[in-house]
Protein backbone atom coordinates (compact mmCIF):
# COMPACT_ATOMS: atom_id res chain seq x y z
CA UNK A 1 0.00 0.00 0.00
CA UNK A 2 1.17 3.36 -0.88
CA UNK A 3 2.68 5.60 1.89
CA UNK A 4 -0.54 7.87 3.62
CA UNK A 5 0.73 11.38 2.63
CA UNK A 6 -2.01 14.01 4.41
CA UNK A 7 -3.80 14.37 7.26
CA UNK A 8 -6.83 13.65 5.67
CA UNK A 9 -5.61 10.63 4.09
CA UNK A 10 -4.59 9.16 7.02
CA UNK A 11 -7.77 10.03 9.02
CA UNK A 12 -9.73 8.52 5.86
CA UNK A 13 -7.46 5.42 6.09
CA UNK A 14 -8.33 4.79 9.70
CA UNK A 15 -12.29 5.12 9.05
CA UNK A 16 -11.79 2.83 6.54
CA UNK A 17 -9.33 0.36 8.70
CA UNK A 18 -12.56 1.14 11.86
CA UNK A 19 -15.42 0.40 9.36
CA UNK A 20 -13.32 -3.25 8.33
CA UNK A 21 -13.00 -3.50 12.17
CA UNK A 22 -16.95 -3.34 12.82
CA UNK A 23 -17.83 -5.34 9.95
CA UNK A 24 -15.85 -8.07 11.15
CA UNK A 25 -17.29 -8.02 14.79
CA UNK A 26 -20.28 -8.68 12.87
CA UNK A 27 -19.26 -11.78 11.67
CA UNK A 28 -16.61 -12.71 14.51
CA UNK A 29 -18.00 -12.70 18.24
CA UNK A 30 -14.47 -13.24 19.63
CA UNK A 31 -12.98 -10.29 17.69
CA UNK A 32 -15.59 -8.16 19.39
CA UNK A 33 -15.11 -9.31 22.67
CA UNK A 34 -11.64 -8.63 22.66
CA UNK A 35 -11.92 -4.81 21.60
CA UNK A 36 -14.55 -4.57 24.87
CA UNK A 37 -11.43 -6.53 26.73
CA UNK A 38 -9.02 -4.54 24.78
CA UNK A 39 -9.79 -1.35 22.24
CA UNK A 40 -6.20 0.24 22.61
CA UNK A 41 -5.06 -2.99 21.70
CA UNK A 42 -7.34 -4.97 19.21
CA UNK A 43 -7.17 -1.28 17.14
CA UNK A 44 -3.38 -1.17 16.97
CA UNK A 45 -4.05 -4.44 15.14
CA UNK A 46 -5.95 -2.51 12.93
CA UNK A 47 -3.42 -0.09 12.35
CA UNK A 48 -5.65 2.45 14.53
CA UNK A 49 -3.47 4.08 17.17
CA UNK A 50 -4.94 5.65 20.18
CA UNK A 51 -3.86 7.15 23.45
CA UNK A 52 -6.07 5.85 25.89
CA UNK A 53 -9.49 3.48 26.34
CA UNK A 54 -11.43 6.74 27.01
CA UNK A 55 -10.25 7.83 22.93
CA UNK A 56 -11.96 4.44 21.98
CA UNK A 57 -15.51 4.29 19.72
CA UNK A 58 -18.20 2.17 21.28
CA UNK A 59 -19.04 -0.72 19.82
CA UNK A 60 -22.89 -0.81 20.83
CA UNK A 61 -23.70 -4.10 21.89
CA UNK A 62 -27.43 -6.00 21.70
CA UNK A 63 -29.37 -8.58 24.01
CA UNK A 64 -27.46 -11.21 23.07
CA UNK A 65 -23.90 -9.79 22.48
CA UNK A 66 -24.02 -9.10 19.15
CA UNK A 67 -23.21 -5.60 17.79
CA UNK A 68 -25.81 -3.59 16.56
CA UNK A 69 -26.36 -1.62 13.13
CA UNK A 70 -28.99 0.55 12.35
CA UNK A 71 -30.26 0.86 9.56
CA UNK A 72 -32.15 4.31 8.41
CA UNK A 73 -35.08 4.87 5.87
CA UNK A 74 -32.96 5.10 2.68
CA UNK A 75 -35.98 5.93 0.74
CA UNK A 76 -36.94 9.46 2.50
CA UNK A 77 -34.50 12.94 2.07
CA UNK A 78 -32.45 13.31 5.18
CA UNK A 79 -31.43 16.77 7.24
CA UNK A 80 -29.45 15.28 9.72
CA UNK A 81 -25.51 14.25 8.51
CA UNK A 82 -24.54 11.36 11.28
CA UNK A 83 -21.32 12.26 12.81
CA UNK A 84 -18.54 9.97 11.92
CA UNK A 85 -15.43 8.59 14.09
CA UNK A 86 -12.20 10.08 13.27
CA UNK A 87 -8.93 9.39 14.68
CA UNK A 88 -6.04 11.73 14.56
Amino acid sequence: MAAVNTQAEKIKEEDWRFAELVMRTWVEPQLADRYVQDPVGTLAGFGIVISSEEEAPELRMGLLNEVCLEVEDLDRPSDHVPAMPSFG
